[in-house]
């Protein structure tokens, strides 16, 4: 059996349930939810159980109460301070892709793949690609093709009432 959990609790168990309660975000109503249970006095196996939330995950929002109390747990966002993978478009070569996308010089995303190993000599693969320009809000999307002979006043007639006999 391991030691007890040793807290200096700011706030009471009701003012926790109430947080708790009062909270729209899904993550941060969680992490309320497992200050409250273990001010009730429940062991961290136990709140694993309830809560569905890992044993080591509790014990940093234990160790970010320590810190700074609720306010300080509830300020830590998932995802934000880790630095992950820098990019391997720079920002220069990455509004440049923006410009050439826009203009409609691509109808694939390999396309673009080659045109950026062609010019700047940077290798992507196709979801990779996808992930830039999406990061960029790009979109390959062009309108359908149109026949040369195609006529729009008489595409419009139609539109308007289908051809009519006389």
């Amino acid at each position: 059996m391991g030691r007890r959990l040793e807290v200096d609790w700011a706030e009471s168990e009701e003012e926790l349930k109430q947080l708790y309660r009062q909270e729209q975000n899904v993550q941060r109503r969680e992490r309320l939810q497992v200050l409250w249970h273990l001010r009730q006095g429940k062991r961290i196996q136990d709140v694993v159980e309830i809560v569905g939330t890992g044993y080591r995950v509790i014990q940093s929002w234990i160790a970010w109460y320590r810190q700074g109390g609720v306010s300080e747990v509830l300020a830590r966002t998932t995802g934000h301070g880790a630095t992950g993978q820098m990019p391997y478009l720079n920002a220069l070569q990455q509004r440049a892709l923006v410009a050439r996308v826009q203009l409609g010089d691509f109808r694939t995303v390999w396309d673009v793949v080659e045109w950026v190993k062609g010019r700047w000599g940077i290798g992507y693969s196709y979801e990779g690609m996808r992930s830039v320009m999406k990061r960029n809000g790009l979109s390959l999307q062009v309108p359908r093709p149109q026949s040369n002979k195609a006529n729009p006043q008489a595409q419009q007639a139609w539109k308007k009432g289908g051809f009519r006999a006389n």
